[in-house]
Order: structure tokens, then sequence, then C-alpha cells
């Protein structure tokens, strides 16, 4: 029973690690953004934007996803306690993050002429670009280094580097923008990436492995699966793009550019309020999956915890969000978007089931199964984007909301299906009972937000708030004792 608590307990502290470490990197975003306009005006921050924008899609295309394929061989090899394993798996991935280095560098300095005259019309900026390339080689080894800290669960040392590296990033960019104006953006990007990765040099140490010789045919030879799961996650990640780019382009071309942007805040404000509990699956969850994913009845016993602890924290924030909507809305965008609010309401049901999704597609990753994965993920992209077109087409922004909860229903299910079929994993009754019981309560949320008047409505709404969120905190609380946690962190407060 106390080890079953450590597990739960190990799931909570790392979500809290990372929602908190999130919460920081959007502060550095927005005080840096605000530094930005004042700094370099609107210009300047349209110049950043281009430069960092094909930046991207050369990184996308270039790191061959090899830093978040790579968690997974490094997790296994940290779990064998297998020396000559360990240093092997570090030693090929050091090498596989030089090449995508180089890589990236030569494609930048090759397409800089295309990356220009695409993003501003002209040649003017291909000597930027020229210089921007340099800014591959800090990125790569600094995110190296993080991907290390990732696979071997550093997870102190993880939230200690990406919030040093948020910090100096501000205090290098901020006093470039002032002295130089426009003309120091490219410096800015080139001279944070260079304080980022002295950032995360520091924390090299914190990951002791010494070297090993290996050849470079044995390097291909092991790194072949990491570069063929790294390009599976690459084509995600740029199908995800496109199907992104192609719904805007379909709502601004039957609807409005208004409804674009309600759309776009609407999910904003969605994602950023949930991105904590995804960020730290990410984070913590992947790594601590792969690790025991040989070992049957570790790795299902993670998995309903994980979705246990997911859906209660899920439960909490979205009962909120969704009572709260438009007076978010104001505080963090205007007026003008209360509409997005139809689009927030409806989204906030697909969320549970997200998270389901979430935690049961790690599985197919930590397996290694690429052919499984790039199914589900291409099938799964393009029936969000056909259910996406007919439901805008039929009900406008309320309707992208609800496809998202129709998409994820589907998803769900057909997740259950295949890792039952595959895996014979079953989902526990505790993780049914949860997603059932926060869905309803946000039904019920929704019904009275929606057809109950004031100011019934108000009381209404309140009590099934407070019921979803103590039910909530009972269940989390059979789960890490809440109460011996409080007196933990008030116990090092009084020493």
């Amino acid at each position: 029973m106390a080890e079953h608590k450590t597990s739960y307990g190990s799931i909570m502290k790392a979500t809290s690690i990372f929602g908190g470490v999130q919460v920081f990197n959007i502060l550095i975003t927005l005080i840096r953004g605000k530094f930005v306009a004042i700094l370099i005006g609107t210009a300047g921050m349209g110049l950043n934007g281009l430069l960092l924008s094909g930046l991207n899609l050369i990184r996308t295309l270039t790191s061959l996803g090899v830093s978040e394929s790579a968690v997974r061989d490094i997790a296994k090899a940290h779990n064998s306690n297998d020396d000559v394993k360990i240093r092997t798996t570090f030693q090929v991935f050091k090498r596989l993050i030089w090449f995508t280095a180089i890589f990236g560098v030569v494609t930048t300095i090759v397409f800089s002429p295309l990356l220009s005259k695409f993003a501003f019309k002209n040649y003017e900026h291909t000597t930027s670009f020229i210089w921007l390339s340099v800014s591959f080689i800090f990125g790569a080894l600094s995110g190296g280094i993080y991907t290390l800290l990732r696979g071997t669960r550093q997870l102190k040392y993880l939230a200690q580097a990406n919030i040093f590296g948020g910090i100096i990033g501000l205090l290098v960019s901020i006093p470039i923008f002032y002295f130089y104006g426009i003309q120091g953006v490219v410096p800015a990007i080139i001279i944070t990436a260079f304080a980022n990765f002295l950032v995360s040099l520091y924390f090299t140490s914190k990951v002791k492995v010494e070297p090993i010789t290996i050849s470079w045919k044995e390097t291909f030879h092991l790194g072949k699966p990491i570069v063929q799961l790294g390009l599976s996650l690459t084509l995600v990640n740029i199908l995800a793009a496109a199907v992104a780019f192609t719904l805007s382009a379909y709502i601004s071309g039957t609807g409005s550019l208004s409804d674009v942007g309600l759309y776009s805040a609407g999910n904003a404000i969605v994602d950023g309020y949930v991105g904590m509990v995804f960020t730290a699956m990410a984070t913590d969850y992947y790594p601590r999956l792969s690790g025991v994913i040989n070992e049957e009845t570790k790795w299902k016993k993670l998995v309903n915890e994980q979705a246990e602890l997911v859906l209660i924290i899920l439960g909490i924030v979205l009962i909120l969000l969704l009572s709260t909507a438009p007076i978010l809305i104001q505080i963090l965008l205007s007026k003008e978007f209360l509409a997005s609010s139809d689009y927030i309401t409806w989204a906030v049901l697909a969320i549970p089931l997200k998270g389901m999704v979430w935690v049961l597609g790690f599985i197919v990753l930590a397996k290694g199964n690429n052919k499984l994965f790039l199914t589900i993920e291409i099938t799964a992209n393009l029936m969000v984007l056909l259910f996406n077109i007919l439901f805008y087409t039929w009900l406008g922004i309320k309707g992208l909301g609800i496809s998202l909860t129709v998409s994820y229903t589907i998803s769900s299910f057909a997740m259950l299906l295949i890792l039952n079929s595959k895996y014979n994993f079953h989902v526990s009754k505790q993780v049914f009972q949860l997603l059932i019981v926060n869905i309803f309560s946000l039904l019920i949320c929704l019904f009275s937000i929606n057809y109950i008047y004031s100011p019934i409505n108000f009381i209404f709404e309140l009590s099934i708030v407070l019921v979803t969120i103590f039910y909530n905190i009972y269940q989390l609380n059979k789960r890490i004792n809440i109460n011996s946690v409080f007196q933990t962190v008030k116990n090092k407060f009084n020493k």
C-alpha cells in the first residue's frame, strides 16, 4: 500500500513541478513580448517572428525528432542498470545530436535565399539566416542535455534548467533590443541560444556517464531505431501543422477571419489552461513508462495510475475553466473575444478524453511500434479535420468544440480496442469511474450555463463546481494523502 501511494506521489510531484515550470515560462514569454513590443515595435516583432518561424521549420525537418525519440532508449538503458548499455546508448545519442546540429546548419545556409524569399518576398535577409544557422549547434546541444535529464528522470535539475534558461534568455535579449533596436533581432536570437547552451552545460555534470568507444558502423546500427521513431514523430508534427493550417484556411474561406481569431483564441486558452498536465506527461510519464515497458505488470499498473491522476487533476481544472470562461477571456483578451466561449465551453468536454488518449498513446510509443503509431496519428488527424469541417459548416464556432469532443470519444474507444488487441491491456474500473463522473459534471455545468437563467443558474453552477472539486480532492487524498504532503511542506519551512 505504501509503495502504491509512493507511485501516485511520484506522478503528482512531476505534474506539479512541470506545471509550475510551464506557468513560469508563460510569464517569461509575456514579459519578453511586452519588452519586445516596447523596444522594437510591431516591425521588430514581425521580423523576429518571421526569422524564428523559418528556423523552426528547418529545425523540425533536420532534427529528425531525435531528442524526443531518444528519451525512450535512454530511459530503458538507465533503468536496466547495465553500465555498458547505458554508456553505449549515451554515446550513440551524442553523435546523433551532433549530426542533426551540423545538418541543420548546412540546410539553413543552403536554403537561406529561399527562406528569405519565402518569408520576406526578397533576398535581403539571406545573410541573417546564414548567421542564425549557428543557433542550431547551441540549440541541438542544449536540447540533447535536456533529453539526457528527461531520460534519466532528473526532474529537479530539468526544471531548474528550464527556469534558468528562461531567465537568462530574458536578461540577455532585453539589453540587446534596448541598445540596438530592430538591428539587434538576429544577435539576440543567437546570443540567447548560446546563453541557454551555457546554462545547460552546468547540468551535464548531473548525468555522469563514462565515455565508451564504439565504431561509426555500430553507431548507425544502434541509432537507426531512434531515427526511425524520430522521423515518425516529425511526420506527425508536420501533419498536425498541416491540419491546423487547412482548418484555418477553410474557416477563413467559408466563414471569416474573425472566426479564425475566435477559434485560435479559444484554443490558446484551453491549451494554456490544461497544458501543465500534458507537459508533465510528456516530460516524466513517457520516460518512466519506457523504463518499465518490458515488465508487463509494472507498465500496466503505471498506465492506470497515470490515467487516474490525470483525470483527477483535469476534473478540478476543467470545471473551473468551464465556469469562469467569460471572465478569463476578458482578463486575458478582451470583450471582443467573448464569442470564443462558445468553442471553449464545448471543447472542455473533450479534454478528459484527450487525457485518456495521451496516456494510452504513449504505450505505443514506448513499445516502439512506429507503423502502428503513424497509422493511429494519421487516422486521428484526418478524422479531426473532417469532423471540424463538418461541424463548423453546420454549427459555426460552437461546432468546432463539439467536433473535438466527438473526435476524442471515437479516438478513446479506438485506442482501448487497439491496446486490448495488441497488448492485452485493460483500463481499470477506477479510471472509467473518474472519466464518467468528471464528464457528467462538466455536462451538467454546461447545461446550467446554457439553459438555466439567473439567479438560479449561479447557485446551481456553484454547487456543481464545489461538488466536483471536493469529489476529486477526496479521490486525490485516497491516493497520495494530501494531509501528509502539506505536513511535509510545513516541516520544511519550519526548519
